[in-house]
């Protein structure tokens, strides 16, 4: 069980975990769930909107950035894995390209669905939640804390885009890689430092492993 317990498998766990439950509880009107992939970070976003636009109704989900607290040692030995609980936030951008108006891209407008709409989704579907996984006959939780709503960031107000951000904040455990086999660890690392003028080595600096 402890190789499950990786960093990334927990957080992408999380987030297909949230993909999955806006599918289903947005299934009405069929939006775009995906993992966030840095589409609004582009230095000019006029032009990321070509290819954001046949996308709407558009949602995206992130892990954003949390702290570790070590927890415990697993086994008395050096090199033993450590368990530490990681206090993180994680958020869905919610993105509507309502040509008529902001005011319908936020509130919606003739059957369409507003920005304003796929936040209440967001947070209805996400509240509270916490999400399992099987691996083989194992079940495997993979937030102890459930999401718990934090915040609504507005984070783009373009004439052919409104988006915002939902944010939620949770805890899990991760563990550490073992590194008890003596193959897995390095045990001692020694550097050697030559001057870079007026020296007689011409070696180049540099790190010996042993």
């Amino acid at each position: 069980m402890i190789e499950r317990r990786t960093f990334s498998f927990i957080v992408g766990g999380i987030e297909e975990s949230m993909i999955a439950a806006l599918k289903e509880y947005c299934k009405e009107y069929n939006p775009d769930v995906s993992a966030y992939g840095g589409e609004l970070d582009a230095k000019n976003l006029r032009e990321a909107l070509e290819h954001l636009q046949p996308r709407f109704p558009l949602y995206l989900a992130s892990y954003g950035d949390g702290k570790d607290t070590f927890q415990t040692a697993l086994g008395p030995e050096i090199g033993a894995p450590h368990q530490y609980r990681h206090d993180c936030s994680f958020t869905v951008i919610c993105c509507s390209n309502n040509a008529r108006s902001e005011g319908a891209r936020r509130r919606g407008a003739l059957g369409d669905v507003g920005v304003w709409e796929m936040v209440e989704d967001a947070q209805t579907a996400l509240s509270r939640m916490q999400f399992v996984v099987v691996v083989g006959e194992e079940k495997f939780l993979l937030n102890q804390e459930p999401l718990n709503p934090a915040g609504v960031e507005y984070i783009a107000h373009l004439p052919e885009m409104t988006a915002y951000a939902v944010q939620f904040d949770t805890y899990f455990f991760w563990v550490t890689p073992d590194r008890r086999e003596p193959a897995s660890s390095v045990q001692e690392i020694e550097i050697e430092l030559f001057p870079s003028t007026g020296g007689t080595n011409s070696d180049r600096p540099g790190v010996v492993l042993e």
